[in-house]
Order: structure tokens, then sequence, then C-alpha cells
């Protein structure tokens, strides 16, 4: 099993390099409002604010982007260099989130956002999209599946044993922010990625106000714990932290000790392998106050306690809507909203061992963070993983015993002294290679595409309807979706309707 995975693993890293090629020491454009996940040692960012901020009338000229951004986590590097990789495939668009899902967690899964003054109803009405990262030609997919009222601002976690996503809160995904903050979700759905079902989770007496730029972050006990933004008229005491146990469905709220934090919006957190939450940034309820502290929540003690860090090294300047991401030890901030209206296009690399900001990126302890499932979830009967795992290691051992008979035919026609002839240039290759499975699991495009460089100025016009083949099922996601949905129940939203109020969006940790 383990020789097995670690082949899995192989052809995985091998699909990944294929997929994203265009390489461009120049740094991406400045973004905030982004999303980023971590998947098989890949940072992926997709997304967010791009170009001109604000001017002196206070009008948002900036854009949404359908950037794609990826960076390779195995090796070291210069943070002043990272060597992004980039593709621009998918909707435009900015303060969403992205998490992962599928049978081996393969998938990138794209939900909610604001799409600017995009007018397909599709995109608008069921903006949920799956990004096959097996798939060397993949585009994102929309599932065609919705859940609830469309949203932005909210917060999404993975739990990555089972594949499960967790979508909490958020405001509706309108452009005008003084109508869209006047509504606040406070419904939490669950979304099986597996087999393509939702649900919405019932509420109990803990369940938190409707709430958005706060951040969500799920621990090795199954937890997710809620931390601060804004709910009704102003932001959340950084004392109260709601915590959902996934394992039994419910809600329940702790008041934390130590030394708090300042309350704030926007900000990011990240989860570590020892129980903490560590939290980065933020602004305050006016946005005229940005953070760049950092501060830990400690949940394995009886009482919550929080402690401010100080932090050695080059400190990165204050900001806000920004995501951040664990790697191992490390904590990856990347982008964000600055003061003076302009955002940023670098990444810092803060150790969590001893707080340090470095200047260079050196993998650590990668097993602490490690998407792969742990244990098999395809939901397959029991005789067919068997199968499946007999038929992977038969190919493996097949695969070596070709090589030796290779090798020892090569041996015996060398000390016969007879050399073939070469193989022949002018031969055909064969007309029947399937090269346009898209969301395909087992196996990619044989394709290799030319990829552009980093320049907004550059997009590949790509369809974004879910009409593409689903391996694992035979049919493709929105025939599958559609048949499931016909007999459910549509389940209402909960939401709380407060008074008016200014509001800048931006986007919460999407981790």
């Amino acid at each position: 099993m383990l020789i097995l995975k670690q082949f899995t693993t192989l052809v995985a890293t091998t699909c990944i390099e294929l997929l994203v090629q265009s390489v461009n020491a120049a740094l991406p454009d400045p973004r905030w409002g982004h999303a980023a996940v971590l998947l098989r040692n890949n940072l992926y960012i997709y997304g967010g604010k791009v170009g001109l901020t604000r001017e002196a009338d206070l009008n948002d000229t900036s854009q949404n982007s359908n950037q794609l951004l990826m960076l390779n986590l195995s090796d070291s590097f210069s943070v002043s260099d990272p060597g992004w990789m980039s593709r621009f495939v998918g909707p435009n668009v900015a303060y969403h989130t992205l998490s992962i899902g599928g049978s081996q967690n393969e998938l990138l899964v794209l939900y909610g956002g604001e799409y600017g003054n995009s007018t397909d109803e599709q995109i608008l009405e069921n903006p949920l999209f799956y990004y096959n990262t097996l798939n060397s030609s993949s585009v994102w997919d929309n599932a065609g599946l919705s859940l609830g009222t469309p949203r932005m601002s909210h917060t999404a976690v993975t739990k990555l044993d089972i594949s499960i996503n967790y979508f909490f809160g958020g405001i509706p995904n309108v452009s005008n922010s003084l109508i869209s903050s006047q509504v606040q979700f406070q419904d939490l759905f669950k979304l099986d990625t597996i087999n393509n079902l939702w649900s919405l989770q019932s509420t109990d007496p803990n369940t938190p106000s409707g709430r958005f730029h706060h951040t969500a972050t799920i621990l090795s006990d199954g937890k997710m714990y809620v931390i601060g933004g804004y709910s009704k008229d102003e932001l959340v005491d950084m004392s109260q932290i709601y915590v959902y146990d996934t394992i039994n469905a419910k809600w329940d709220v702790q008041t934390a000790g130590g030394k708090l934090p300042t309350a704030r919006r926007a900000h990011v957190a990240v989860g570590t392998h020892d129980g903490k939450v560590i939290i980065h940034g933020g602004v305050n309820i006016n946005y005229n106050v940005l953070y760049g502290d950092v501060a830990v929540l400690d949940t394995t003690q009886s009482q919550f306690i929080w402690s401010i860090k100080e932090t050695k090294g080059a400190v990165p300047p204050a900001r806000y809507s920004h995501t951040a991401t664990m790697v191992g030890t490390n904590m990856l901030i990347a982008f964000g909203y600055l003061s003076n209206d302009v955002s940023d296009n670098n990444i810092y690399v803060l150790d969590t061992t001893t707080f340090t900001w470095k200047e260079n990126y050196t993998p650590n302890n990668l097993d602490y963070t490690n998407t792969m499932p742990h244990s098999d979830v395809s939901q397959e009967p029991s005789s067919s993983k068997a199968g499946t795992i007999a038929g992977s290691v038969i190919g493996v051992i097949s695969f070596f015993l070709l090589i030796g008979g290779l090798f020892l035919f090569y041996r015996r026609r060398k000390r016969n002294t007879f050399y073939a002839a070469p193989y022949s240039s002018t031969g055909e290759r064969p007309s029947n290679q399937d090269k346009s499975k898209k969301f395909s699991i087992s196996s990619g495009s044989t394709a290799v595409e030319e990829l552009p460089r980093l320049s907004m100025s550059s997009g590949l016009a790509v369809p974004m309807a879910g009409t593409s083949e689903n391996g694992a099922h035979g049919k493709d996601y929105t025939t599958i979706l559609e048949e499931r949905m016909m007999d459910s129940d549509v389940q209402q939203s909960n939401f709380l309707i407060v008074p008016k109020s200014p509001l800048r969006v931006t986007n919460p940790d999407n981790n």
C-alpha cells in the first residue's frame, strides 16, 4: 500500500507539473480578495481584485481576475523570486473561497464570490466549480449545484479524511456593498464532494449570529474554529470563539482568556498540527487602522488562551483581505490590501517554530499539512476497492517485469553481436488517442498546451458549462447533480437583516 500511495503521488505531481508550465521570474499583479489553498505541496491561488484600486472619489476601478497561480512548495526558493506558474482560465471572481474535494483530494473547489457585472445566469445562480488538478488540460467545471443563496466573504474548510467541505456565513454576492451588508448569513452548508451532495446543517442554541469577514479553521480534532469578523453592526469580540464539531454536528461557544488581540475583520488564520490557531493582520471597523500582528489561540487548554507573538526578521507591512496558508511549520502570507489604497504582490514566510519572518522558504515538516486522504473514501464496494488495488499492484509489477525482460533481451542480442535497425521516424502515431476528456480522475489528457506568461493582457477563452465527462461515474457532473436534486427538498437559508452601514468589501481567509 505504501508503494502504491508513493506511486500515485508521483503520478499526481507529474500531472501537476504538466498542468501549469509557464514560469515567469516576474511577480504576478498585486491583488486582494483572492483565495488560496494547499494541495499536494502546491500552493494554489485564484482570482481576486487586480488593477487600479481607489481614486480620489473612492470609486473602485479594480477588476476581478481569473488567474490561477501555482507555487511548488516541495523545494526551497527566495521569497523575492518564488517562481510562480500561471494560467488564465475560468470565471472572473473575488471574495470567494477555494477548498479541496474529490475521492483523492484532487479537486480545487471554488464557491461563491463577487462576479462583478457578469450576466451569466449559471454562474450567478450556481457559483460552484470544480478544477481537477490531475488533468493537464483541466478547466473549471460548473457543478450545476446551488448551495443556498449565492454569497461572498464567507469561509470554507475541508475535512480531508472524507473530502467534506463546510461553508459558513457571508453576505449576498451583489456589488452594492450597502445593500449586501444588510443581510448576513448564519447558515452552515455541508458539501460531499465525492457524491456531489449538499445539506444545510441544523441550527442550535449556540449557532453564531450571521457574520462575514471572519475566519474558520479546522484542526485535527475535527472541529472548526470561527474567529472575529463583523456581525450585525459591530466587530465580534475576540474572546468569543465559536466551535463547530463536525463529528457530532453541534455548535459550542468558548470564552478565551489570555492577552486578547484587537477585534478585527478581514484577517487570516491557519491551524497547526498541535491544536493552535494563528491569526495575522486584518483591519478595524472603519478600514482606517490596519494590523500586522500575529496572535496564537491555544485550544488544547480547558480554557482557550490567546497570546500575542513578537516576531523577528523583516516584518511585512500591515494588511487585510490577504491569505494565509500553513505549509508544514511555515505560514505563507500572500498579497493583500495595504495602507494608502495600494495592494501587494509579494509572499512572506513565517517560521512558526521561532516566529521569524524568513527571506527564503525552506520546506519543513510537510507531513504536518499532508492533504492526501487519511483513508479510502471512494465509496466503492470493498470488492471493487480490492480489485482496483490488485490491478494497480499487478500493473506496477508488470512494468518492472517488462523492463527486466527488455534488459535481458538486450544483453542476449548484444552477446550475439546483432543490432536492429533504428525505429522509423516516419511511423504514424495511433489516431485514436482521446485528448478531449476533461475531469478524468484516473488519467489525464496526453496533450500539453502552451500556457501564457504572467500578464493580465492575455487570457484563455474556455467553456465553463458543466459538460465534461466524469471518469468516476461515467456522466458529467451537471447530469449527476440534476438527477440527485430532483427529489431534494428546497431548504431556506438562515440570515440576519441589519441596518445599512458603509462597507468596503474584502475577503477573509479561505484556508
